[in-house]
């Protein structure tokens, strides 16, 4: 699933429990090519491709996120999109109001919508200053807490940053595999609404564990400065770690590999030394 799509998911399970509709009978399609037919509940589009034939009626509510949702028949409640496409054909009907967010949309001439409300954005002019600032913010506080942590808790560092650089495939494996395991842990708990608020924490520990690992990454980078001030060798080494990160997100696909794999290294590093607590000592098979 693409990891753009799990704020709307949030809101839009949010949005569900609020509704009042019955969680168990709520269905998240999430990619490739479907049609339904006689769906009784919520349905939520993600990345795929829904389609409502003719003669056929679902109840809603539909929340469409991403992907392409193309009616043919009648869907008898709201219609709420968010991103993502919407289709609606000749002889298509929406019994319910259909809410426009975001996204784009196509409603044919003797398409059917009982009530249509748009929610309209202003876009904003583009500054770089505060295109920028988030990113410079962030820098900011991971590189004074990296000082601050260098100067307490130097060993917490040096467990991570000693283990992304002498078991750089170990991290990473286990970086990779806990991201998609996460993942998929975070779905199945928030459509369990009642572990709505769980996931969602849960997600905040993952960033701040990728947050950690960049840090810990930027430790090993400053110790590469040979100065005695620990503390801003550390800072200007997570300073440079985030500018590495923005430079490789700025180039397409290799860009992006070369982000993600240092990403997971941190992440897998993290954890692997429970955030720093204990050093890593790889399993020795018996010869």
């Amino acid at each position: 699933m693409n990891l753009e799509l799990i704020p709307l998911l949030i809101i839009v399970l949010l949005m569900v429990s609020a509704g009042g509709v019955d969680v168990e009978t709520t269905e998240f399609v999430i990619k490739g090519d479907h049609e339904i037919t006689e769906h009784r509940g919520a349905l939520i589009v993600g990345d795929a491709t829904v389609t409502v034939p003719n003669d056929e009626t679902i109840s809603g509510p539909v929340y469409v996120i991403g992907g392409e949702f193309r009616v043919h028949g009648t869907v008898e409640g709201d219609l709420t999109q968010l991103s993502g496409s919407l289709v609606v054909e000749d002889g298509g009907t929406i019994g319910g109001e259909l809410q426009h967010i975001g996204g784009s949309e196509e409603l044919a001439s003797e398409a059917t919508v009982a009530e249509r409300t748009t929610t309209e954005f202003a876009p904003s002019e583009s500054d770089p200053v505060a295109a920028y600032t988030p990113v410079i913010l962030t820098t900011l506080i991971l590189s004074l807490v990296g000082a601050w942590l260098s100067r307490k808790r130097p060993m917490l560092l040096e467990n991570i940053g000693t283990t992304a650089r002498v078991h750089p495939v170990v991290s990473l494996t286990v970086g990779a595999l806990l991201s998609v395991t996460f993942l998929a842990v975070f779905v199945f708990m928030a459509f369990t609404l009642v572990l709505l608020p769980v996931s969602i924490l849960g997600l905040l520990i993952g960033l701040v564990s990728i947050a950690y690992g960049i840090i810990g990454l930027g430790y090993l980078a400053g110790k590469q400065l040979e100065t005695p001030r620990v503390g801003v060798a550390t800072g200007l080494g997570v300073v440079g770690i985030m500018v590495v990160l923005q430079v490789a997100g700025a180039v397409p696909i290799v860009g992006d590999l070369i982000a993600g794999t240092l990403l997971l290294i941190g992440l897998g590093a993290v954890v692997v030394t429970y955030f720093g607590l204990q050093e890593f000592e790889p399993v020795l098979l018996p010869e």
